[in-house]
């Protein structure tokens, strides 16, 4: 029982250690040393789509967009540039789409509020027929 025991546990160890490796071989990219900074830059990989992927964020991607993408993020947080400083020359570089969730504008109030008139206008006319 303890041979069991003993090759149990090497067994755990080595799939531990291998398991640590390969967790470190499919993320090679440099870390901030502040974990608060880390963290910022995690949230801003959720809100950012890789435009090489199908509107997946770049946190799970793993093309050459994503990391190229995530390495920028990390060095504006690095030079001290706010969150929305980072969005919006995200937005400027690659237009809105690169947002998972893009900011207000003008337009898209527009195209809503002549919708809005719209459905009522018809909604109008079918009551009086």
């Amino acid at each position: 029982m303890k041979v069991f025991y003993n090759n149990f546990i090497l067994q755990f160890l080595l799939a531990l250690l291998l398991s640590t490796h390969l967790a470190l071989a499919l993320s090679p990219e440099d870390k901030l040393p502040d974990q608060a900074q880390e963290n910022r830059a995690m949230e801003l990989f959720l809100q950012v789509r890789c435009l090489v992927c199908n509107g997946q964020v770049i946190e799970n991607s793993d093309t050459k967009f994503a990391y190229d993408m995530r390495k920028f993020i990390r060095d504006e947080i690095r030079a001290q540039k706010s969150d929305d400083e980072i969005k919006q020359n995200l937005i400027n570089t690659f237009g809105n789409d690169i947002l998972t969730t893009p900011s207000q504008n003008f337009v898209l109030f527009f195209l809503i509020f002549s919708l809005v008139i719209s459905a009522i206008i018809c909604y109008a006319i079918l009551v009086k027929k």
